[in-house]
């Protein structure tokens, strides 16, 4: 009986204790799905989590997965964010995010979103 009891409560402090280290994309610049009426110098990615730059990468993609450019990345002052720095301006046209990073357990996590740059004169 003490056993079960011991195994019930040690899964209750193992799982939440898991989720806090969960890493997950909070936010970023450019916004997913943002029209911009100029092209972004630099692609900022802040996480739920501190990010491990070393083991992260940030490409432009056209929608059809070519890729356009890998982005230098680099940590920032603020630990969960991560920037990429584009080499060239992107002309106008519609774009794909594509990301990858680590988390302090060493989970990989990856995702993507879109943007537009169209110029507006």
């Amino acid at each position: 009986m003490f056993a079960k009891l011991l195994l019930a409560l040690s899964s209750v402090v193992v799982v939440p204790a898991a989720l806090l280290f969960h890493l997950e994309l909070k936010s970023a610049v450019p916004e997913k799905d943002a029209i911009l009426s100029a092209p972004p110098a630099v692609v900022t990615l802040t996480f739920t989590a501190k990010a491990n730059a070393r083991l992260s990468a940030i490409a432009i993609l056209r929608p059809d997965s070519t890729e356009v450019m890998k982005l230098t990345v680099a940590a920032t002052k603020e630990p969960n964010t991560l920037q990429g720095t584009l080499s060239r301006p992107l002309p106008p046209g519609r774009y794909v995010v594509r990301w990858r990073t680590a988390a302090a357990d060493g989970h990989v996590v990856r995702g993507a979103y879109g943007f537009s740059v169209d110029v507006i004169e």
